[in-house]
């Protein structure tokens, strides 16, 4: 957790000297991931985590994923190789920030595996979060924090050799770029090469991202910067296994098997470049304005295996070829306005902002002659497939398949009003406005959407240091998803509640939450099947309610121990009072720990449990036992300047199953061993 003595605004260096770093779970202020107000965690009105880069580095959490599966309450759903979903208290997180700018949802699910080599921490807000992100999704939020100049002269580098023939090399350089430090840069880079234990994965990738921070005058500070992370994936899965036979038993695989051949491949390059101004006017009051272009290029060659296997022979499998290039060109142009006024005679905090977005997707389809063998039937996969079983598909010529124009308009408001010396009264109110044109797969995928939702949190101080508190927030969440009568599905909307306790002991050395939570959706689309001649997945609108109990704890415990750990417990029903969403873990838990047992020695572990989970179709039930994983961590320090850094991921070499987001799934990774150097200069 790193503990800091005021908040880190996006204009200001880091104050590293009054940095209390223990374990990965918060930082003292959060500007932007809640409510856009400068506040405490432990006096923002919901549930805030946040990971930070000590922590990342030490657990070599070097893909987003390995990351998010220890935030309390976050389930990482790897349905396919290349393809994640996030959830939180029962429902995907669609939401995501960079610094506090939100990123409208049109760009869909994380592809490839995100690295973090670009983050300085990653915050993530449980809850419908509709003030910021401009949508009220009662999953969450994840906000991204950028790498910035910090004001010091360094150079780290790290290199990394794990199994599965997986290196990597990683570095930092940070130096100012005028001799009064008010100007400086920030270069971070990372490239990686790997295979894997599914049978012909393998994967590179590269991420870059240099910022340069600035003041142009004391009352002026500017930020600007660009970042790219491009990949190759081979081998992938598009889809994944069987899990049914022909009887509706359940299929048992080995770690390594996969459907795919050996021509697939899906690559991804992500680009972002961007630039903001921040000017103080007035004491107290600032205006800062940001723009942000984002392009977006993944050409792709997939393979995808539908059918089920006869329980006798392990015939009934069939292929489908695909080959596409998706392409997303956007702006994202974030206004807002920050200040204080006087107000029964104390300093109250208002934010205003206004977001304007305009993006572009297309998508293109080589099509595959029906006569092509890659149709054919398959043979058993028990057989033991080599990647070899169907030759590379007659591609065609390119035909334009999706053409999509979309346009947002967000404004939103927020005050934080100190009525005494212990109850603060949020208010707020956000309104978004969603409009698109175009076109996916012959379908109009026309919408146009407005709605207002407004936000009230309220905290009470009990004691120094303890606060109940408590939030409403209107659910309007526009979906982009098409629904089986061929027309986009529309809107999810309802209402989402939080309440709970937050302490910190006197030091800010342990801090702790306790919440209850409640929101309910309609029309929240959920996937219907898979659609072979339209090739996508159809959707229908269905009524959640989700319900549940979170707790937290992060922090110093005792001279040279730290924790940080939750615990999740919910319900997910439909309006008849039947369990939904069945592919969700009800109870999730998470541990980790680090300990200094002599100087310079660091051991550490990270566990993860969540309870059972199933999915139903018309041959039967999918089921994934409860299961438990474990990593654990050991460090030494040679000297200030090299340190060495040893992990073994699922130390117990459990067996489960990725994900069941889908009625299709392959296994989760084996044991596995990872070990670093870094080198400070």
């Amino acid at each position: 957790m790193a503990l800091t003595s005021q908040p880190a605004l996006a204009d200001e260096v880091e104050d590293t000297e009054n940095r209390i770093t223990v374990i990965g779970d918060r930082v003292e202020a959060v500007p932007s991931g809640a409510t856009g107000l400068p506040l405490a965690i432990v006096d923002t009105p919901q549930s805030v985590t946040v990971i930070d880069r000590t922590l990342i580095d030490d657990f070599a959490f070097d893909e987003v994923n390995d990351l998010l599966r220890y935030v309390t309450g976050v389930n990482v759903e790897e349905a396919e190789t290349d393809r994640t979903y996030y959830n939180a208290r029962g429902f995907d997180i669609t939401e995501a920030m960079v610094d506090g700018i939100q990123l409208p949802n049109i760009w869909g699910p994380s592809i490839g595996s995100l690295d973090t080599v670009l983050w300085d921490s990653i915050e993530v807000v449980r809850g419908a979060n509709g003030l910021l992100s401009g949508v009220g999704n009662p999953s969450g939020t994840i906000n991204y924090r950028r790498r910035h100049y910090t004001g010091q002269k360094r150079v780290t580098a790290e290199l990394t050799a794990a199994s599965w023939n997986r290196v990597r090399g990683e570095v930092d350089i940070e130096m100012p770029l005028t001799s009064d430090g008010n100007w400086g840069v920030r270069l971070v880079g990372a490239a990686q090469n790997a295979d894997s234990y599914l049978r012909d994965y393998r994967s590179n990738r590269t991420a870059l991202q240099g910022v340069i921070d600035g003041r142009i005058a004391d009352s002026l500070a500017v930020s600007f910067g660009y970042a790219r992370q491009q990949g190759t994936s081979r081998g992938v899965l598009w889809g994944a296994l069987p899990l049914l036979d022909s009887a509706g038993n359940q299929l048992d695989w080995d770690f390594s098997t996969s459907t795919t051949q050996d021509w697939t491949y899906w690559k991804s390059k992500d680009q972002t470049a961007f630039g903001e101004a921040t000017w103080t006017f007035a004491p107290g009051w600032s205006v800062k304005t940001h723009l942000t272009r984002r392009i977006n290029d993944e050409p792709s060659r997939l393979f995808y295996v539908y059918g089920t296997p006869d329980a006798q022979t392990g015939l009934g499998l069939m292929g489908n070829p695909g080959g596409y290039l998706s392409t997303a060109r956007g702006w994202i142009w974030d206004n807002r306005l920050d200040g204080t006024f006087k107000l029964f005679g104390r300093d109250q905090k208002l934010t205003f902002g206004i977001q304007r977005t305009a993006a572009r997707f297309g998508y293109l389809s080589y099509p595959v002659p029906l006569t092509d063998p890659a149709w054919a039937p398959l043979p058993p996969l028990q057989s033991g497939w080599n990647g070899s079983e169907v030759p590379y598909p007659a591609f065609g010529d390119p035909v334009e398949s999706a053409s999509i124009n979309d346009k947002q308009w967000r404004i939103r408001a927020a005050t934080d009003l100190e009525l005494g010396d212990r109850l603060s009264l949020i208010l707020g109110a956000n309104y978004v406005d969603v409009k698109t044109t175009g076109f996916t797969f012959g379908v109009s995928a026309a919408r146009s959407e407005s709605a207002v939702s407004p936000f009230l949190g309220a905290t009470f101080k009990i004691v120094p240091g303890v606060n109940l508190y408590a939030s409403y927030s209107d659910i309007f969440n526009p979906q982009k998803e098409l629904g089986t009568d061929l027309k986009p599905v529309g809107s999810a909307k309802g209402k989402s509640w939080e309440a709970g306790l937050k302490g910190e002991t006197s030091d800010k050395a342990l801090f702790g939450s306790l919440a209850l939570f409640r929101s309910e959706q309609a029309n929240l689309a959920e996937s219907s099947g898979y659609d072979a001649n339209l090739g996508q997945t159809l959707y229908t609108g269905i009524f959640v309610r989700s319900q549940g109990v979170e707790a937290e704890v992060g922090g110093r415990i005792a001279p040279g121990l730290t924790v940080q750990g939750g615990l999740t417990h919910l319900s997910l029903e439909g309006r008849d009072g039947n369990p939904v969403r069945t592919y969700v873990p009800r109870t999730t838990a998470n541990l980790l720990v680090r300990w200094e047992p002599v100087e310079k020695v660091q051991l550490g572990a990270a566990m993860r449990w969540q309870d059972a989970v199933y999915s139903t179709n018309a041959l039967g039930t999918i089921r994934q036992g409860d299961y438990a994983t474990l990593q654990l961590q050991a460090g030494y320090r040679l000297n200030d300047n090299v340190s060495f850094n040893l992990n073994v991921a699922n130390a117990t070499n459990h067996k489960h199953l990725a994900s069941l987001y889908w009625d299709q799934s392959f296994l989760a990774p084996p044991r596995s061993v990872t070990g670093s150097v870094r080198m400070t200069f």
